[in-house]
């Protein structure tokens, strides 16, 4: 009987208006099709014995394959018949009757229960006879069929088992691996074989590979039932698994020679293969020796230590040939006997017993002599990989194939002293010049002419200025699309759009396909809405529909690249007299360029100011330097040689990002610490100094502020993407950095000789799936090439049995599936940073204090997280932060807690769950010199005070408790302070006024505790932001209100959730510094009161004051 409605079932599965236990009970029929459509291979056989219970029964295979058949067809029919109302009526779930769902669950699981347990043995049985056999009842190609059904079932429970419990998807994922891995094997080695000449597989061989599948095929069937299985908690149970899942082996001990003499077998020159088929089954092998390759790699056996280096030159060779094979050309062709020879060779070491015996722990390399012969052919193999990759490395095959440079450190040299820029708050707005009349030209344009929908393409060469003029035009407005896949972004834009008139800009469009992509989403409603798109080429604006003529950006006058150089030089100083000619000389050079102009800006912004130096570097400015068709390129080029040697690694590393990037600074600057750019100075902070390399890059115009600190410094930065490029580029010829994007790259990619960093921009499935071999990696960076999607991991151990040289590793963009981190993580001896999600990791094992030179610990979680008392051990660590919270555990000794030694060096933790009260206070202890701490108190509102005024390095404190008594305090040099649910009384609101060094201030969510907050006389010195959220204030009002002695530093003040306000100080009106109040949520009473502090602060000349009313 044929399956003829299979795609029925696939059907009803994937419809998730099914009930979830329908779909479940479905899709174990998947797995009864497996079993009927082989087994009645061996209906034919004699009679089975199968046993349970110490019980033996007689049972006939054909009987009760007729039995199951009969049951099957009619239960499918059943399910054709709901696909098909599924299929015709999207309301189906409301308009089928629930009873046909029920009645398909019951039939199916009652079907379950009467024939999972003899399905096993019958399995098994089979297994067992033709494991005495010496010929097959299938043939290749039914064998063939058969091991892409288990394939495709195993695939089906590797999805499966993300909705389990993680505990045990990662036991059963690894074993789904293992025996997909093995199957695979088989599935490419059968069409090697007859490619090579074998025209019949040797029926013993066969056999057993028919046996291997048995038995796969039972274990995936156990598999599917382990969600009802009582097992399934049961650790014997697991380790009965594992013991049957290593059994299963590919090449076994009796049939390796059979197997030996099938590889060595030459190819009939009467080749029935297509030679394209000849390539994809060339490929498809040589995949699967890598596979068995990384598997070794990835065992902890002894003979890895032994034979690794042999066996590395084997895997690059591997993915060197793979480079070949997805090379389609004809001239191609004739190599593939060669590489089919060359597959056969490292097919018989790769499958060797005594390799797969030593990897299993049976033996030791040392007592396996013929181990040691294995050596001896590997060996060899690699040397005939070799003279077949220098035969063709000078012919025009390999000259298509991807180059992969030696990636070490950049020899760079010091052509320039280190020159800090000036000042701790950058400028976050861009320097215009020459841009007035343009930007007016393309407003006439958005606000006039027809109603229907327009783009308007702004056009011009690279650095031209486009963007920036798009900005202005804009005015840099955002909107909040995050997270969402294409078809839910472009659904939600456009509904977002539907009706109302808008303005939309897509800056630095390459193809016309971009926008042929998006416009569904952008209605034409025939009210006057624009868009704005940037390009470089005008061909892309002339093609494009609903567009107008190109407004094509010309290069700047060179007085305006003169004023423009001025600003960016001596910002709002005036230029020294005797500087002002070479200027205008040196601004004529850079021909009209904005970005040119800002380059050479950065340059001389670094240099000394004097005739002679400026002289000196326009002598060095040739006028091909910084124009022609490449100039900005050219320009960067001299701005790159004019670093100091310890920049020019901290402005590469910016090419490990992704294009336009917004890039945290301070995890920025500690991955420059990991790396070992910052400069070690005696006294003073590695931070200290990383930020200082940081705005030195900045005031060179080489990266930009995207967002400011609230207390000084950079929020966020980001590059203009002609220097992403340039960084790119000059990272790879320099050998610093290698940037591998998706499965194509990766695949082929073969470690030089002492490569530093990788980033990796892919999905995780590609990363996986290229089994990347680099053992003498320094840094992987990963970035998943799809923002806000997360894919599940339940094996990382891969990476400490391969990497073990790590310095830094992020793996943030991958959801770890794990409760517990691997103690394994201890082989990575050299890590200096580790940054990684785990939504349900509870537990970081005591081997993590192994790794004594960690510096950096990220974890996004979304528990609690329990640290070892081993990590006062780690002397070395600098910052932890972990997104839902830590917990160090306590000894119900409290003399343990007391003689905890100390984290020295500790600058950043965060979020730190404890009692605050003495235990708590001696913890806080530990960590003397924290900078930025953030702590939720466990203890509630009857705990004990808690002094941190020891804590005399803390800058920044986030703290989530309840208030105890007026001994609170907290430390002098506080710069920032957050607090929430503190409920500390406003008649103890001077323990925080009198903070000399408190720069921002965010009282939030009842951190204040009653109505009337009365302001201290000389309070706040240097507060410049305070923020006020869901606080019950009502009065808020100044001691002498004809003081001026209040606010003395304010600029911005924000208010939120507090409607009840009655009063604010009058002391806001006259304040000369503040630039903006922000209102959200709090009422028409609060909004008046606002409008009478900007009337006040109009009458006192402050005409710049901004009153933002936010609206979520």
């Amino acid at each position: 009987m044929e399956m003829a409605s299979t795609c029925s079932i696939y059907r009803v599965l994937l419809d998730w208006t099914v009930p979830y236990d329908v779909r479940v009970a479905i899709k174990h029929m998947k797995f009864l099709k497996t079993f009927l459509m082989c087994a009645r291979k061996w209906s034919q056989s004699n009679d089975l014995y199968l046993e349970s219970d110490n019980v033996v029964k007689k049972v006939s295979l054909p009987s009760f394959l007729s039995c199951i058949e009969d049951t099957f067809h009619k239960y499918e029919e059943d399910i054709h018949s709901l696909s098909l109302r599924l299929e015709t009526d999207k309301n189906a779930q409301n308009t089928v009757n629930l009873a046909v769902f029920l009645e398909i669950k019951k039939q199916i699981k009652s079907l379950k229960q009467e024939i999972i347990q003899k399905i096993i043995q019958i399995y098994f049985a089979l297994a067992s006879n033709r494991s005495l056999q010496s010929n097959s009842c299938m043939t290749d190609d039914e064998l063939l069929e058969f091991i892409d059904l288990i394939l495709q079932d195993l695939a089906d429970l590797t999805n499966y088992y993300m909705n389990w419990e993680i505990s045990e998807s990662y036991i059963l994922s690894a074993q789904v691996q293992a025996l997909e891995a093995k199957l695979t094997f088989l599935k490419s080695f059968i069409p090697f074989a007859k490619m090579r000449g074998t025209a019949d597989i040797p029926a013993l061989l066969l056999a057993h590979f028919e046996v291997a599948a048995l038995n796969a095929a039972r274990l995936s069937y156990m598999f599917s039932y382990w969600d009802d299985a009582k097992e399934m908690h049961n650790p014997e149970f697991y380790s009965m698994i594992y013991e049957q899942q290593q059994k299963i082996r590919a090449v076994d001990f009796q049939v390796y020679e059979i197997y030996m003499e099938v590889l060595r077998a030459t190819r009939s020159s009467k080749s029935l293969h297509y030679r394209m088929m000849d390539q994809q089954i060339l490929n498809n092998f040589n995949d699967s020796l890598i596979g068995c390759l990384w598997e070794l790699f990835c065992c902890s056996s002894s003979f890895m230590d032994s034979m690794k280096d042999e066996m590395g030159i084997l895997y690059a060779g591997l993915r060197f040939l793979r480079s070949i094979l997805r090379e389609h050309q004809e001239k191609m062709d004739e190599q593939n006997e060669k590489i089919g020879a060359l597959l056969s060779e490292a097919g018989i070491i790769i499958c060797s017993p005594s390799l797969n015996r030593v990897k299993g722990g049976e033996v030791s390399f040392s007592e396996s002599t013929d181990a040691l012969d294995c050596y001896d052919m590997l060996a060899n193999t690699n040397i005939h990989i070799k003279h077949f990759k220098d035969q063709i490395s000078g012919s025009s095959i390999i000259e298509s194939i991807p180059s992969v440079h030696s990636l070490r450190a950049p020899e760079v040299s010091k052509t320039s002293s280190r020159m800090l820029s000036k000042g701790k708050m950058p400028i976050t707005h861009e320097v215009m010049v020459g841009l007035d009349d343009e930007a007016e030209k393309v407003i006439e344009r958005l606000v006039s002419g027809s109603k229907q929908v327009e783009i308007v393409p702004i056009v011009g060469m690279a650095g031209v200025g486009k963007t920036t003029l798009a900005k202005k035009v804009y005015n840099d407005r955002k909107d909040e699309f995050q997270n969402l896949d294409e078809h839910a972004l472009l659904e939600k834009l456009y509904q977002r759009l539907l009706k109302n008139r808008y303005l939309v800009v897509f800056d630095d469009v390459w193809d016309i396909e971009v926008w042929n992509e998006l416009r569904i989403a952008f209605p034409n409603d025939k009210n006057g809405s624009r868009i704005i798109f940037t390009s470089r080429f005008s061909n892309v604006a002339s093609e494009v529909q609903y567009g107008g003529e190109p407004h094509y950006l010309h290069p700047l006058s060179e007085k305006e690249s003169f004023e423009l150089l001025l600003k960016k030089v001596f910002g709002k100083e005036d230029c020294p007299q005797g500087l002002r000619g070479i200027g205008m000389e040196i601004a004529k050079k850079c021909r009209g360029l904005p970005f040119a102009v800002v380059v050479v800006a950065g340059i001389l912004a670094t240099i000394e100011h004097d005739i002679l130096v400026w002289e000196e570097f326009a002598e060095s400015l040739s006028s091909t330097t910084v124009s022609g068709t490449d100039q900005w390129k050219k320009s960067l080029e001299l701005s790159y040689e004019h670093l100091p040697y310890h920049l020019k690694a901290c402005l590469l590393y910016f090419a490990a990002f992704r294009e336009d990037e917004k890039i945290g600074a301070k995890n920025l600057m500690r991955l420059w610490i990991a790396e070992g750019f910052v400069e070690k100075i005696e006294g003073k902070r590695s931070e200290v100094i990383a930020e200082e390399y940081l705005m030195d890059l900045i005031g060179r115009n080489l990266v930009m502020v995207s967002k400011s600190g609230s207390i000084g410094g950079v929020k966020t930065c980001y590059i203009h993407d002609l220097i992403f490029e340039f960084c790119k580029d000059e990272a790879k010829e320099k050998k610093f950095l290698r940037v591998l994007q998706g499965y194509d790259e990766l695949s082929i990619f073969i470690e030089p000789p002492n490569l530093p960093r990788l980033s990796i921009r892919s999905s995780v499935e590609d990363f996986i799936k290229s089994k990347l071999f680099c053992p003498h990696l320094g840094t992987l960076l990963f970035f998943y090439v799809t923002p806000g999607y997360e894919f599940r991991l339940v094996n990382i151990s891969f990476l400490f049995c391969i990497y073990k040289h790590l310095k830094v590793l992020n793996l943030e963009g991958i959801n770890l599936w794990l409760k517990e981190f691997p103690t394994e993580v201890e082989s990575l001896l050299c890590l200096r940073y580790l940054a990684l999600t785990a939504w349900y990791m509870k537990f970081i094992p005591p081997s993590i204090a192994k790794l004594s030179h960690l510096e950096t610990f990220c974890l996004v979680s979304g528990v609690t997280v329990s640290l070892p008392d081993s990590i006062w051990n780690m002397k070395k660590l600098r910052h932890v932060h972990v997104r839902h919270g830590v917990v160090i555990p306590f000894s119900s000794n409290n003399n343990v807690v007391e003689n905890l030694s100390i984290l020295p060096n500790l600058d950043t933790l965060s979020t730190l769950h404890l009692d605050l009260d003495e235990e708590g206070e001696n913890i806080l202890r530990r960590i003397p010199n924290v900078r930025r701490l953030k702590i939720l108190d466990l203890g509630g509102q009857n705990r004990v005070c808690c002094n941190m005024s020891r804590l005399a390095c803390l800058e920044s404190l986030t703290l989530l408790c309840h208030f105890s008594s007026s001994r609170e305090s907290f430390p002098m040099n506080l710069k920032k302070l957050s607090l929430y649910n503190l409920g500390l009384p406003c008649s103890e609101m001077s323990l925080i006024e009198q903070l000399p060094n408190l720069e921002v201030l965010k009282l939030r969510v009842q951190s204040m505790e009653g109505q009337r907050w009365e302001l201290m006389e000389g309070g706040f010195p240097k507060l410049r932001v305070l923020t006020l959220e869901y606080v019950l204030i009502v009065e808020w009002i100044e001691t002498d209100p004809d003081s001026d002695d209040y606010f003395p530093c304010l600029q911005q003040l924000k208010l939120e959730g507090i409607p009840n306000l009655k009063m604010m100080p009058a002391c806001l009106g006259v304040i000369s510094t503040l630039e903006t109040i922000t209102v959200n949520f709090c009422g028409d009473g609060v909004k008046s009161l606002v409008r009478e502090i900007e009337e006040a602060q109009k009458y006192n000349g402050n005409e710049n004051l901004k009153i933002i009313y936010e609206k979520y």
